[in-house]
């Protein structure tokens, strides 16, 4: 099952998050149009999966993916409404609807299953309830499961805590997020005994993001950064491409999972063209002996 995480990048790994304010995100690279971004994924240098995202006026409207699968895009107004999944055979499988507040911000996304869907008959809820610099949000199945998510904000509106929470309102995981410059520096994952069972570091180039390469914006309106993450949050840690919203081009992150004994180390080079648009991105992985990469390359118009 192909959900939005998928969407905004598939990678190596789970979840992170990083955020920057709303102004100085990034400089717009508005020379050219942007019109697709395709990322190719290597293990031990074999391409294993592509998936390539399509754009039109600055919307992501479809992403077509090497197994022949695809996903259609759909708006209301600025913001991203549904995502329909079809399998290679242009079966439909899947449909995600997102529900917004009169502040753009998100309070709800659903997954629901085709009536033709043979994986599962399962659906999925995700409802946010907003409270200053507080967030609650519960997920739950309509096969009965559930858990629950406390996110606290500091006052620059910057996730700082995202505690995972089970149906008996026992904490059972908390990350931690630190920031320098408006950067996500450090984030810790910790159990319900509050000791620290991994961690992952990020360090950056001094090269200010793009609002091409900071999509998400497109997706999501002006609430954009926690919108993202609410999207895409999970259980766990990893990698911050999938909330691609950190004030400048990540140069490097060094993840370490205390309980498992697995790290992983990625560092990251960039092409830009005459005009300063982005044009390729190549992320190089190291995990337990094995080898990734990920080339994402940017064609415009």
């Amino acid at each position: 099952m192909k959900k939005l995480n998928l969407l905004i990048i598939v990678s190596i790994g789970l979840i992170i998050s990083s955020c920057c304010s709303d102004d100085d995100c990034g400089i717009s690279d508005t020379t050219q149009s942007l019109i697709s971004i395709t990322k190719d994924y290597y293990t031990n240098n074999n391409l294993t999966f592509s998936a390539k995202f399509n754009f039109y006026s600055e919307r992501l409207i479809n992403i077509q993916y090497s197994d022949n699968s695809y996903d259609d895009i759909y708006y209301e107004g600025d913001l991203i409404s549904k995502i329909l999944e079809f399998d290679a055979n242009n079966d439909w499988e899947w449909t995600t609807t997102y529900t917004y507040n009169s502040s753009n911000k998100l309070i709800q996304k659903k997954v629901t299953p085709s009536p033709n869907n043979t994986i599962t008959d399962v659906s999925r809820q995700k409802d946010f309830v907003y409270n200053g610099n507080l967030i609650q949000s519960e997920s739950s199945w309509s096969d009965g499961g559930l858990h629950k998510n406390m996110i606290i904000l500091n006052n620059e509106k910057l996730i700082t805590e995202d505690k995972i929470l089970n149906s008996e309102n026992t904490i059972v995981l908390t990350h931690m997020f630190e920031y320098i410059n408006e950067s996500l520096s450090k984030v810790i994952r910790k159990d319900s005994n509050e000791n620290i069972t991994a961690e992952v570091t990020f360090e950056y180039i001094e090269k200010v993001t793009s609002d091409i390469y900071n999509y998400d914006k497109y997706l999501f309106g002006k609430e954009w950064k926690n919108n993202s993450y609410l999207n895409n949050h999970h259980t766990l840690i990893t990698e911050s491409d999938s909330y691609k919203v950190h004030k400048n081009y990540i140069s490097n992150y060094n993840y370490s999972d205390f309980l498992t004994n697995t790290t992983i180390t990625s560092t990251f080079n960039y092409e830009f063209d005459t005009s300063d648009n982005i044009i390729k991105q190549t992320q190089n992985v190291m995990s337990n002996g094995e080898t990734y990469k990920v080339i994402t390359t940017y064609e415009y118009e």
